[in-house]
């Protein structure tokens, strides 16, 4: 998985400023991404398929839900059948699922976008 964080954290820092792994810290300036790698399957010869979650967070005391939006379109248009490759492994992603996710705290805007992530392990 450390493979697989570093090669989409450079893509998605590279997207968006504030880009955290699991949890953003509670002083974090909105708007932000934090992403989770929710399962890896393995078919045991060297290819895996994992299920990213990518959450775009926004805050403002209106129900315009523009900021979001754009900053997901920024995040979809540049990870959705993107693809990479290092010494150890090569990795193509694309859009599963798109989810706008509601707050109790409405001035919270949230959306979350799944992406399925082919891994081909070049070397063990």
């Amino acid at each position: 998985m450390k493979a697989i964080r570093k090669a989409l954290q450079s893509r998605l820092e590279s997207l968006h400023a504030r880009v955290y792994f699991q949890t953003a810290p509670d002083n974090a300036a909105y708007p932000y991404l934090v992403y989770d790698i929710t399962s890896v399957f393995s078919d045991g010869e060297g290819h895996e398929t994992a299920a990213i979650d990518v959450d775009g967070w926004d805050f403002n005391d209106t129900r315009n839900t523009t900021v979001i939006e754009d900053l997901m379109t920024t995040v979809n248009t540049g990870l959705n059948k993107y693809s990479t490759s290092n010494e150890d492994i090569s990795v193509f992603v694309t859009l599963e699922n798109k989810i706008p996710l509601t707050d109790p705290d409405k001035r919270i805007h949230r959306r979350k976008y799944t992406y399925e992530v082919k891994i081909f392990k070049l070397k063990e």
